[in-house]
């Protein structure tokens, strides 16, 4: 098993919520904003690095550098998710990093104890998470798949990439995400 300190994590935070209406990242879940969720688990498992990829006109930067992210902003989200996992990518390569963990904030329910199995599982190829029908984030890259991770393109972002992963399973209601305001009314059993 790779050691933590080996791993970075990038938070992708940078996601316009067109579906949503309006910044998804600061609706309330559970008394807090839904995208301060993510951050607060990851900085208490022990990683190497923490980035945290957000929109310049976004209001979680802020809370992300204090909480000991390196900010990273993306001032053209438009692009897609790619274009913030390029950025991601980019501050990694900066460090010393084996691999790199990609978690997207809009993904609440992610346990500790699921990054901790990915973490248990990974073992130099990409390793992502699975609710039984599709690979999904939270995923592990090795350091040398990053060129990879670069020539992606859109908001599929790492997709095709984790079309051959090895999986490791949780339940659908802990992957699920947040598109919609409907999904914060949303028992998450369902």
């Amino acid at each position: 098993m790779m050691a933590y300190a080996d791993i970075a994590v990038a938070l992708l935070a940078a996601g316009q919520s067109v579906r949503f209406g309006s910044d998804k990242l600061l609706a309330e879940i559970d008394g807090e904003p839904l995208g301060v969720k993510a951050p607060h688990m990851l900085m208490n498992l022990g990683f190497g690095y923490h980035f945290a990829v957000c929109r310049s006109d976004g209001d979680l930067a802020a809370h992300y550098a204090r909480l000991g992210l390196t900010v990273i902003i993306n001032d053209e989200p438009e692009r897609g998710q790619a274009h913030s996992l390029h950025l991601a990518i980019e501050g990694a390569i900066a460090t010393e990093a084996k691999a790199l963990l990609v978690i997207l904030a809009d993904m609440p329910f992610v346990s500790s104890a699921h990054l901790m199995a990915l973490v248990a599982a990974f073992e130099g190829s990409i390793t992502a998470s699975t609710n039984g029908q599709t690979s999904m984030p939270p995923a592990i890259f090795p350091r040398e798949d990053w060129p990879d991770l670069l020539a992606t393109s859109g908001d599929a972002g790492a997709r095709g990439l984790l079309a051959n992963a090895k999986l490791v399973a949780a339940p659908c209601e802990e992957l699920r995400d947040i598109d919609v305001g409907a999904d914060l009314l949303r028992p998450p059993s369902q």
